[in-house]
């Protein structure tokens, strides 16, 4: 059967002598492995090849689907240019490519993600309109915040481990695997410390400039659960 998606790429490298391994991001089949061809060479069509390859723009792709196929690799037969591509210039092609990056690390192969193919669009919309740095890592946050929903691994934000609702004026304690808890309550102090309002402000999607450094500190320790040990290449870019 002949399959037909909007893709953007997340990761590329070399391939054999002429063909590149890419990871793709389409909404129906989620992360995608293709093999393209005629990718390097010195010819014409493979420039234009290498062209349609960049990231932050959006591809037409073609692969015919082969029954009882044990491996998640396509060979992808046909590729389109759209005319949607975000133009991602200094620290906000930077934030592109750590969100490109968390999504070629956590998603699992052809695992349908239409919901946060929609909000990867509109974070590159965001990057791309963003003026200040401040409003470039709110629309990371909220990227974030879709991607764990995604995997399954949503954060609670309105009530704490006791089902206690948040309260603004307070302080917590935020454990990535549990929840909230009430900083005068917690005994540890091991958690992310974070002031209730910031919480709140999360669950509601507002903006909140106070708020921005702390909701990085949550959402670091949360995804560290998760992307090991290994460091993210993106931010040793921004250091």
């Amino acid at each position: 059967m002949q399959l037909e998606q909007s893709a953007f790429v997340l990761h590329s490298r070399p391939y054999r002598e002429t063909s590149a391994l890419v990871t793709f991001f389409t909404p129906e089949y989620g992360k995608v492995n293709g093999v393209v061809r005629g990718v390097r060479g010195g010819r014409k069509t493979s420039s234009q090849k290498t062209a349609m390859l960049q990231p932050f723009q959006q591809l037409t792709l073609q692969w015919r689907e082969k029954l009882n196929n044990s491996s998640d690799l396509i060979s992808i037969q046909q590729i389109e240019m759209s005319p949607l591509r975000f133009p991602l210039q200094a620290e906000a092609n930077i934030c592109g490519m750590y969100v490109n990056e968390l999504l070629y690390r956590l998603l699992f192969p052809q695992v349908a993600t239409e919901v946060l193919f929609e909000q990867y669009q509109q974070t590159l919309y965001q990057l791309s309109a963003a003026k200040t740095r401040n409003e470039q890592a709110w629309s990371l946050r909220l990227f974030e915040y879709e991607l764990l929903s995604e995997l399954g691994h949503g954060l609670l934000c309105d009530e704490d481990i006791h089902q206690q609702p948040i309260q603004a004026e307070k302080s917590y304690q935020f454990y990535p695997q549990q929840g909230a808890v009430l900083s005068s309550l917690d005994s540890q102090q091991q958690g992310v410390l974070i002031q209730g309002e910031c919480l709140l402000a999360l669950t509601e999607m507002r903006y909140c400039e106070t708020c921005l450094p702390q909701l990085k500190r949550l959402f670091r320790a949360v995804l560290a659960e998760y992307l090991g040990d290994k460091p993210i290449m993106a931010r040793e870019l921004f250091n």
